[in-house]
């Protein structure tokens, strides 16, 4: 049975074809015993009779082995109408090469991790070179990174053309480098971010090394972000979605006007026109702050931007005075005052009433401290119960003492010069000292005084042959605060950048 219709049959069918099978059988032959034992004279009539049986024995056999009669006519009908409406299998789209090609290439073409060394991220560029970039880790020198990308005696090259420029032994943890290598392996140029504003670049210029430091190009978005003091400056900074750094930036603007350590108070309120800076749509920090206004004690202040006639960047209020002054305020940025001046204050350790000529400003150990003007270091050592201090001299016979420091700054030394807002040493409890804080002391023409009633002078205004461009930026600035022009419009002014 092999070779014939039968293992076609659906399996339910086939036990039927077997009882059909046994009717036919007996049928057959029942139909051949009259035949054999009937006498019968007339040849006609056997031969009419042998016919007869033939005929239905071969229309029983085709009824049988044919699928139509078998199934019958309808249920065909409604085999092939449920064929019909199977569903058809989806079509695969045909995608032309041309497309493979273009999305192999985007593939190849995006950001991974080298081969070679799994610590630097790979991208391709168009010449057929790669730039290979990473951050610093900690333990990292200039020389052991390039030298895992590229020659030892090419990494101490670069190393060495960089020298004169900015140097690379200064490289800082979490700081971002590239190395550009062209198709052939052979170095192009290495580029490493020595600060926010400035990165160091060193390119190749057939056997010579040139290096250079070049502004980093940012995408610039001004931002106005406002608030209200409930508890500090920074909680309120970062209940705003910005970062602590903001708050340090704004209390810099305004540190020669108002004491950020005694002076604010709940219900204190800020406006700051802020750039932020973006490098290929990720957040780099922020720039300048081109305007604000923070209202103090119910007193209004107000900062606007502007560059002096030598290009220097500085802040004046709105009639052009400068914001920065020969002293600062304080020499910490946010603290709290311990212990004022007082002539008749009884001393801690000592147990006796003795005059306390300065201001103590309670801060943890470590707290940098600045000077709080332009000066040069007559002091820088030990001095008894002042533990370790640090004296500065200024200008108008000013002079500023700092004492109870744990550490100095680095390479401080007397005879050193500082700047305004310059680190000069740290926060500690050395000498007669019941815990960490700063004595902060001031002295007139060789006499201690109040640093609080010392009367500072202003830096120089702005210019009157530069009034009417500052007084037009004033004006731009007050329309982007007060909302009559849109963000989105502003564009760093050309003296700004």
């Amino acid at each position: 049975m092999t070779n014939s219709s039968f293992r076609f049959l659906p399996a339910k069918g086939r036990p039927l074809l077997g009882v059909l099978f046994a009717c036919v059988c007996v049928l057959f032959l029942s139909g051949r015993a009259p035949a054999e034992t009937q006498a019968v004279s007339e040849t006609d009539e056997v031969a009419e009779q042998s016919v007869s049986v033939t005929e239905e024995k071969e229309g029983i056999l085709s009824s049988l082995f044919s699928f139509d009669s078998f199934f019958g006519e309808d249920e065909e009908a409604s085999e092939e109408a449920a064929l019909t409406e199977l569903p058809e299998a989806p079509k695969v789209a045909e995608v032309p090469e041309e497309t493979v090609a273009t999305a192999e290439e985007e593939l190849a073409s995006e950001p991974s991790p080298w081969a070679e060394n799994e610590r630097y991220i790979a991208e391709p560029l168009e010449d057929g070179g790669i730039a290979l970039s990473g951050t610093v880790e900690k333990g990292d020198t200039a020389g052991e990174i390039l030298q895992e990308l590229t020659s030892a005696s090419e990494a101490y090259a670069i190393v060495n053309a960089a020298e004169d420029v900015w140097s690379l032994r200064k490289i800082r943890v979490g700081q971002p480098f590239i190395f550009v290598k062209d198709g052939e392996g052979n170095f192009v140029s290495f580029t490493y971010e020595a600060n926010k504003d400035e990165q160091l670049v060193v390119t190749r210029e057939g056997e010579k090394l040139n290096a250079s430091l070049e502004k980093i190009s940012y995408d610039i978005e001004l931002a106005l972000v406002k608030g209200q003091i409930d508890s500090s400056l920074f909680d309120c900074v970062a209940g705003q979605g910005e970062e602590p750094l903001l708050a340090i930036q704004l209390a810099s603007v305004f540190e020669c006007e108002i004491n950020f350590i005694n002076d604010i108070r709940e219900q204190d309120s800020f406006e700051v026109l802020v750039e932020k800076r973006y490098r290929k749509g990720e957040f780099k920090g922020y720039g300048h702050i081109v305007a604000a206004w923070f209202t103090n004690r119910g007193k209004r202040y107000e900062a606007y931007l502007y560059a002096n006639a030598d290009g220097a960047l500085h802040h004046y209020n709105a009639q052009g005075e400068a914001l920065q002054m020969a002293l600062l305020k304080a020499p910490l940025a946010f603290t709290r005052v311990s212990s004022k001046f007082n002539l008749r204050r009884r001393h801690p350790i000592l147990g006796v009433v003795r005059p306390h000529e300065g201001i103590d400003y309670a801060a943890p150990k470590g707290t940098p401290v600045r000077s709080v003007g332009d000066g040069v270091v007559t002091r820088a050592g030990w001095g008894k119960g002042y533990g370790n201090m640090i004296v500065v001299k200024h200008r108008n016979g000013l002079e500023t003492q700092y004492a109870h420091l744990s550490a100095f700054a680095k390479n401080l030394k007397k005879g050193v010069e500082v700047e305004q807002g310059d680190v000069i040493g740290y926060v500690g409890a050395t000498g007669l000292a019941t815990g960490p804080h700063l004595d902060f002391r001031m002295r007139k023409d060789g006499k201690y005084v109040n640093p609080d009633d010392i009367i500072v002078p202003r830096e120089d205004p702005v210019e009157k042959s530069r009034m009417n461009d500052f007084l037009y930026q004033v004006a731009l600035s007050k329309a982007f605060l007060e909302g009559e022009t849109e963000l989105a419009e502003y564009t760093t002014p050309e003296w700004a950048r």
